[in-house]
């Protein structure tokens, strides 16, 4: 079912979700994620996804998870062995019912020690029991020097 229907079919049958509930479904979620990045498990991280999830990673846009699948499996076998996801939602909110808004930092760490941070935004939606990833995406920090007149 696309992630658009569902918002549409659960708005009105759901009640909202706590504060607490949202850190929990994110903190599971994350930890999910990580574990199948950290294993090189491109398939059961693309089963984090909904079919018809967006994922978008610098320039690059995927729709539909056979292609990130396959995006996956290529990004995990440039890897060095060893390089460990680990993310920290930075703000999370229900958006409608049964969809989750979810802003972070996450570091790709090398085996080296030495991190490659990232900013990500993801929409996790309620599918039945699960909470899957219908759109995420992902940034680095701009190289850019800052200007005079920004805080430093």
């Amino acid at each position: 079912m696309p992630a658009s229907a569902i918002v549409q079919n659960t708005q009105s049958r759901q009640p909202s979700l706590s504060n607490a509930e949202v850190d929990s479904v994110v903190r599971k979620f994350q930890s999910s994620y990580a574990d199948t990045f950290d294993r090189r498990d491109a398939k059961g991280m693309a089963a984090l996804f909904t079919d018809d999830a967006t994922f978008q990673n610098g320039g690059e846009v995927m729709q539909g998870r056979a292609t990130i699948e396959a995006n996956l499996v290529r990004l995990m076998a440039k890897l060095p062995p060893g390089t460990r996801l680990e993310d920290r939602a930075t703000s999370s909110r229900v958006i409608a019912p049964n969809v989750i808004a979810c802003h972070g930092i996450s570091h790709r760490i090398a085996p080296n020690g030495i991190p490659t941070e990232m900013y990500f935004v993801r929409v996790l939606v309620r599918q039945g029991d699960r909470w899957l990833l219908a759109a995420t995406q992902i940034a680095r920090p701009s190289t850019l020097p800052k200007s005079s007149s920004q805080p430093k």
